[in-house]
């Protein structure tokens, strides 16, 4: 093919997939899967990292049966910068030694409470403050409200079952957001139920974590986590063991307010690329892919 037909190609992958692009110029999908596979090598062949100042890092799942991928996206314009198989400490260790030497300016790395993403980056970037993501620390809590949920429906009799069948989303939603009958069936069931009820008032306490600033912040913590531990409730002691072996990177929070927000926007742009693509059978070819995603704009149709 010449030069003309190439651009052509690449001009229409803009508005269209692989797949109608190679319909439309009546050639092979693995004839426009190449071009654009040799450009955006082209262009990704060294992506820049001196300017990164905020740094957030998430996995997602690749395919079925427990297969991630992680991800570094710059928090400041939402562009991925590394992509690599699994999650483990030795496979992200590379990219943190390169972030090392590279990424002078970096300040502050947000993520989840990864023990293999923390211990990395302790060892390579001793001097980059590491911020606890808000929204896993709710997930956390989660979690933990549906262990003692699922406790509870085990120790109870048939009629307090059915009392607690059902009612997940209602123990999971934040309080200010049920409609007053939701919010009465919640307050029912909270006064038939002594664990929960102090399970979800520690929820809904932990929420109000974030709306601190950072002197009463690190009081309001040490609060919560010694009533935490003192509840008798092991999955909530659990969730304050953890928080507490976290308090440092939790309060960084107040001091560069970033989240990993845009990482979790970048996934959701990711599942919709996965979805037009049918999956992706060459992972060098993907991962060019993922760099090249902060170009994309989705908008609904109509």
């Amino acid at each position: 093919y010449v030069r003309s037909f190439a651009l052509t190609a690449l001009d229409l992958l803009k508005f269209g997939t692989i797949r109608s692009v190679a319909e439309y110029l009546a050639v092979g999908w693995d004839l426009v899967k190449q071009i654009h596979k040799e450009r955006l090598s082209l262009l990704y062949r060294s992506i820049p990292l001196h300017k990164v100042k905020y740094l957030g890092i998430d996995e997602f799942s690749i395919r079925k049966g427990h297969e991630y991928m992680t991800i570094f996206v710059n928090i400041e314009d939402g562009r991925i910068l590394h992509a690599v198989e699994g999650r483990s400490k030795e496979k992200i260790q590379p990219f943190i030694e390169k972030l090392s030497k590279k990424a002078k300016k970096l300040t502050a790395i947000a993520m989840d409470m990864s023990g293999s993403y923390y211990s990395a980056i302790r060892g390579w970037l001793p001097h980059v403050d590491i911020v606890f993501d808000r929204y896993h620390v709710s997930a956390l809590m989660n979690q933990a409200i549906d262990e003692i949920r699922r406790g509870q429906q085990r120790e109870l009799d048939n009629l307090g079952q059915k009392a607690l069948k059902g009612n997940r989303f209602l123990l999971l939603r934040n309080y200010d957001s049920l409609e007053p009958d939701r919010k009465a069936r919640l307050d029912a069931l909270l006064k038939a139920n002594h664990p929960l009820f102090i399970a979800h008032s520690m929820k809904e306490q932990l929420r109000l974590f974030w709306d601190e600033d950072f002197d009463s912040a690190k009081s309001f913590l040490e609060v919560w986590i010694k009533d935490a531990m003192q509840s008798g409730i092991g999955p909530l002691a659990k969730v304050a063991k953890t928080l507490a072996g976290y308090k440092t990177g939790l309060l960084n929070y107040f001091k560069y307010s970033i989240t990993s927000a845009v990482v979790e926007g970048t996934n959701n742009k990711i599942k919709t690329l996965k979805r037009q693509a049918y999956g992706f059978r060459d992972m060098v070819y993907f991962k060019l892919r993922l760099y090249h995603l902060h170009t994309q704009r989705y908008s609904l149709t109509g």
